[in-house]
């Protein structure tokens, strides 16, 4: 017989969002700023960035391994600093690529568009990560409490408000299924708004987030614009 102690375990583990696509999302910003070019940044400022990330990364990757399931003040902070360290740091890179796209000739640029392609990328998922990190109150307590104990929600998804459709759909819906959005709907969120610069099916409704989707969206679109203005030079010469 499971005892109420067990039963509490167990509803907590099928609540928990599952860690990988956040872990995977997290290397893989984690690389391509490392191998950026030492031309956009030297590897002596690359190093110390690459080290730490990583170091955040193994230490909230071990309170919560395969799933956010434990909600730890310390860890929270990391996993928060973690997204924040990597926002910044890459918009120090992107700052200084777009200068290298203005002063580099079209024909000594491939190495800057590559860069520019890791930028853009990296830039994707730092703040699809920061998104996810501070809607609702994060990962852990987006899943595990109650609604009623929730800090008001940065994002409106659809599945918030599908209740009143057809019932293939309205059973996805946050009131009917306990629906709570995980990584992969801040990782549309952010990649809508660096492709389309505008938001995705998810609308914001706090401020940050607004804010946050702003940044995002013009970080990208002046990058994207010059990128293209290159690339026509490049083909005009």
């Amino acid at each position: 017989m499971t005892s109420a102690k067990d039963q509490g375990e167990i509803d907590r583990n099928s609540k928990a969002e599952h860690r990988l696509p956040a872990i995977i999302a997290t290397c893989v910003a984690i690389l391509l700023y490392a191998f950026l070019p030492s031309d956009v940044l030297p590897l002596w400022i690359r190093l110390p960035v690459v080290a730490l990330a990583t170091l955040l990364l193994i230490a909230v990757s071990v309170v919560n391994p395969a799933k956010l399931d434990h909600g730890v003040k310390l860890f929270r902070l990391a996993s928060l600093s973690l997204a924040i360290m990597l926002v910044t740091a890459n918009a120090a890179a992107l700052v200084i690529t777009i200068t290298l796209l203005i002063v580099t000739k079209p024909e000594d640029g491939p190495g800057v568009l590559a860069a520019a392609a890791q930028v853009w990328a990296t830039n994707l998922i730092a703040f699809s990560l920061l998104m996810w990190e501070l809607d609702r109150g994060g990962p852990v307590r987006r899943k595990q409490r109650s609604r009623e104990d929730l800090p008001p929600a940065d994002f409106r998804f659809p599945q918030d408000e599908d209740q009143d459709t057809t019932s293939e759909v309205a059973e996805q819906s946050a009131i009917e299924s306990d629906w709570r959005p995980s990584y992969v709907d801040y990782f549309y969120e952010a990649g809508v708004a660096s492709m389309a610069f505008s938001p995705g099916a998810g609308v914001p409704i706090r401020p940050r987030a607004k804010l946050l989707l702003t940044c995002q969206s013009l970080m990208s679109f002046v990058l994207l614009a010059l990128v293209i203005a290159h690339a026509v030079g490049a083909l005009g010469g």
